[in-house]
């Protein structure tokens, strides 16, 4: 059977008999039945969980809205617009509107890719920043949240009266979704509090992709009390960017009616464990901070000592963390996040460390196979996966291990859809 998976913006085909074939594990399809327009004014309209956005607004607010980077893919341009003549209609002028792009950790957008995420006219009429992640003149310590975590949180947001969150719900390692408070930790937190967000992550030791009344997000989401955030807007896109469902309203309520639209897409049972999985890491193509998402979404299908190849082009390299890659590779990260813990680590090691040991973890139960054009075989060979030039050599490999009748599952979309056997799913 042939079969062709995304690869950045190209596509890597291969063959695989039936007889190996077990499954294509991909995103299901989904009816839409309104258009964006419809379902962006009937979300904000009606939100879930709270009170309507303009009983919350006077003409004097201050109003920050924070919109999600380039990783994500939520029509935020559409969005924007409609809150902004929304917010106008409501007594508020642009001068009082202003946009905070979180990034978390990621690196900062440049002027045309804000340009194209807000959209031309809301980059023309609002002042759009990036926000603050490492100077700490541009943040402000907001003290400790619950569980004894330093808050640095970008002063701009902390000085509005009004806080609105826009971005897409999917499914996520650290944080079980995306979406709902997240935009706030780690969206636009300083590099101490995202740190400790991963930590805990980490600590927990298992995978919670698709989780999302996890523990860590529940922690997550009583931190967010102490800052505010008032309103979400959060989208459901589908694999071919068409956008779903929109929710809007309560950062917790909402949100959770929302990861309902997004598991209709992205959560995929599997009818077995299979030998190996081909994931590709679409749509996290970006860098292999994001690529390694493909990881921890295929892994639960993969029998121990089994491999995961993964298809990752990282278009910009190990990304804004070169660390990372190092610590994926390590068999000391137990012993590294004892440390970091107890607080005897450099705090600027943490971040790397706690993402890093998540994949560190799933190296140590099967084997990591690299498809990729801008990672090397020497950065390969730090984080301990095998390098492949292409498809065919690494499924070479995996048939002289495993013999001619290993069974092998496909996941095109590994870098929002996650899988696993209904019989046997177990987030530790």
């Amino acid at each position: 059977m042939k079969i062709s998976v995304p690869y950045g913006y190209q596509k890597i085909c291969f063959s695989l008999s039936e007889g190996n074939l077990a499954e294509i594990l991909a995103p299901k399809i989904v009816v839409i039945s309104k258009s964006e327009e419809e379902e962006i004014s009937e979300a904000i309209n009606n939100p879930i969980g709270t009170r309507k956005l303009r009983e919350m607004v006077c003409s004097s607010d201050k109003i920050v809205v924070l919109c999600e980077d380039i990783s994500r893919f939520a029509h935020t341009d559409k969005i924007l617009i409609y809150l902004l003549n929304y917010l106008n209609k409501y007594g508020i002028e642009d001068k009082n509107i202003s946009i905070i792009i979180a990034l978390g950790s990621h690196r900062p957008m440049t002027k045309e890719e804000v340009k194209k995420k807000v959209g031309e006219e809301v980059f023309a009429r609002i002042k759009v920043d990036n926000s603050e992640f490492k100077d700490k003149k541009n943040l402000v310590d907001m003290g400790f949240a619950p569980g004894n975590v330093k808050m640095w949180i970008d002063k701009r947001v902390v000085s509005a009266d009004i806080k609105i969150g826009v971005g897409s719900i999917v499914p996520h390692p650290a944080l079980g979704y995306t979406g709902g408070g997240k935009i706030i930790f780690p969206g636009v937190a300083g590099e101490e509090t995202v740190a400790q967000l991963h930590l805990r992550s980490a600590l927990f030791g298992g995978n919670i992709m698709g989780w999302a009344d996890n523990p860590i997000r529940k922690e997550m989401e009583e931190w967010v009390k102490t800052i505010g955030l008032d309103f979400i807007v959060n989208a459901v896109v589908t694999p071919e960017n068409k956008t779903y469902k929109i929710i809007a309203g309560d950062y917790v309520e909402a949100h959770r009616k929302g990861v309902i639209y997004a598991q209709e897409i992205y959560e995929i049972v599997s009818r077995e464990k299979v030998d190996v999985a081909i994931v590709s890491s679409h749509t996290a193509d970006w860098d292999f901070w994001q690529g390694t998402k493909g990881v921890i979404a295929g892994e639960r299908i993969v029998k121990n000592g089994g491999t995961l190849i993964l298809l990752a082009p990282c278009f910009e390299g190990i990304g804004p963390h070169p660390s990372y890659i190092d610590y994926i590779g390590s068999d000391s990260c137990g012993k590294f996040i004892r440390e970091a813990w107890e607080g005897k680590m450099d705090k600027k090691k943490i971040l790397p460390l706690s993402v890093g040991a998540l994949i560190a973890r799933i190296r140590k139960r099967i084997k990591l196979s690299l498809i990729s054009d801008g990672i090397t075989y020497e950065d390969a060979k730090r984080a301990k996966f095998d390098y492949f030039e292409n498809i065919g050599e690494a499924l070479d490999n995996v048939f002289q291990q495993y013999g001619e009748r290993i069974r092998i599952s496909v996941m095109p979309y590994g870098g929002d859809s996650y899988s696993y056997v209904k019989k046997s799913i177990n987030y530790f």
